[in-house]
C-alpha cells in the first residue's frame, strides 16, 4: 500500500474582473492552483516522520507539539527565509525558525530536507491548473476537482505501469472546501467529464475513492509528512510560473526532481509526474 500525502499551493478561485472581455482573473486570485501528492510505502510512515521530527529538533530546537504552526515547514517559508538571509535582512517566518539566523544554518537545514527525499525516495505527482486558461476558455469546472481528478488518474496509471500489485490511499489535512466537493459527488462528476476522451480508462479501484482527512492537531506523523507535499506543490508552481525552480532552493529541487513519476511511454516527468490542465505544450524539458 502506498500512502499519498497531499497539499496544495494557490487558491481555487475563478473570480474574474467584472465585464472583462476576454475574461481575466480578479486581482489576488492567483494564476495557478497546484495539488501535489507525495507517495510513500506504509512501512516508511514512521521512519520518515521521525526523521522530520529529528530535523526540527536539530535546527529549530525544542519543538512544542501544542504550537505546531511555529515550526511548520512550508515552501513559501523556505524561499522567504533564503532570500531574506541572502540580502542580509531579518526574516518573518514563524518564531520556531528564529535559530536560522544566517545562511550557514539555513543551508544546513536545506541539506537535511534534501537528504530526506534522497533517503526515503517518495513517489511525487503534481497537478497544475492554469486558471487563466480555464476562464479564458469558459471551462466550468472547479480547479480543486480538476486537480484531484488528475491526481487520482496519474496515481492509478503509475501503479498500473510501474507498481503492479500496489494500491493507494490519499491523506490530506482537513479542508472544508475540498471535503464538501467529495461529499457532494462533485469530484466524481468532474472526473467523469475529464476521463471521457481518454484512450485508456484508469482502474480507479486502485485508489481509495476519497482522501483520509487528518486532524493536524492529533496526527503528528502525518502532519510532518504533509509538509513535503507542500514543498513539492510550491516548487512546481514556481517552476511553471518562472520557467525554472528558485535558485535559492536548488539543493532541494535537485533532490526532488528524481522522485517525480515518469510517463510510461515517453519516460518524461511532464505528462505524469507534473501534469498541466488544460493540457498544453510547454517550454519545460523535464
Amino acid at each position: 500500500m502506498l500512502i499519498f500525502y497531499v497539499d496544495e499551493t494557490g487558491n481555487s478561485s475563478l473570480a474574474t474582473v467584472p465585464a472583462s472581455s476576454p475574461p481575466e482573473l480578479a486581482p489576488g486570485s492567483g494564476n495557478f492552483f497546484t495539488l501535489a501528492g507525495v507517495g510513500i510505502r506504509d512501512s516508511s510512515r514512521k521512519p520518515l516522520a521521525e526523521y522530520l521530527l529529528r530535523l526540527k529538533a536539530k535546527h529549530f530546537g525544542v519543538v512544542d507539539d501544542d504550537v505546531w504552526a511555529d515550526t511548520e515547514i512550508k515552501g513559501r517559508y523556505l524561499l522567504h527565509v533564503a532570500r531574506a538571509l541572502r540580502n542580509g535582512k531579518a526574516h518573518a517566518a514563524p518564531k520556531g525558525w528564529r535559530r536560522l539566523e544566517n545562511l550557514e544554518a539555513f543551508d544546513a537545514m536545506l541539506r537535511d530536507l534534501a537528504l530526506a527525499l534522497l533517503t526515503f525516495r517518495p513517489l511525487v505527482l503534481a497537478n497544475v491548473v492554469d486558471k487563466r486558461k480555464v476562464v479564458a476558455r469558459g471551462i466550468d469546472l472547479n480547479p480543486i476537482g480538476i486537480a484531484y481528478s488528475y491526481l487520482q488518474r496519474n496515481i492509478t496509471l503509475t501503479l498500473e505501469h510501474h507498481h503492479a500489485g500496489e494500491s493507494a490511499v490519499i491523506v490530506a489535512d482537513q479542508q472544508t472546501q475540498h471535503e464538501a466537493l467529495f461529499k457532494s459527488g462533485g469530484i466524481h462528476e468532474i472526473r467523469q467529464a475529464l476521463v471521457k476522451d481518454l484512450t485508456q480508462v484508469p482502474n480507479y479501484n486502485l485508489v481509495l475513492d476519497k482522501p483520509l482527512w487528518v486532524d493536524t492537531d492529533l496526527s503528528i506523523w502525518d502532519r510532518e509528512i504533509i509538509q513535503i507535499a507542500d514543498i513539492a506543490a510550491f516548487l512546481v508552481t514556481k517552476l511553471v510560473e518562472d520557467g525554472e525552480p528558485p535558485a535559492e532552493l536548488a539543493v532541494l529541487w535537485d533532490a526532488l526532481l528524481p522522485q517525480f513519476a515518469l510517463h510510461h511511454k515517453s519516460g518524461r516527468v511532464l505528462g505524469r509526474g507534473i501534469a498541466m490542465y488544460p493540457p498544453r505544450s510547454s517550454k519545460l524539458t523535464l
